[in-house]
């Protein structure tokens, strides 16, 4: 490359940084929904699932009467008392 055009090129790679900076302020994302949860949430739980599908990740689970399901994958934990 010439060394003559490097100030160019720094100028171009500023402008394009700026200009993709305005735009993702002139365009914002939308909003993500904020999810309604019933008021009485006390059978909601958030805990590690460790399965191969949710990848021993956190993830909600409900409390029934066989164990805890996991709302990702739907596997069952039991529970004991």
């Amino acid at each position: 490359m010439n060394p003559d055009l490097a100030p160019y090129v720094g100028a171009v790679a500023v402008i394009g940084a700026a200009a993709v900076t305005w735009a993702a302020r002139l365009f914002p994302a939308p909003a993500r929904p904020v999810e309604d949860k019933p008021a009485a949430a006390v059978d909601e739980l958030w805990l590690a699932c460790h399965t191969t599908r949710c990848a021993h990740m956190t993830t909600r689970h409900d409390r029934t009467p066989a164990g805890l399901v996991c709302r990702s994958c739907g596997n069952v934990t039991e529970v004991q008392p």
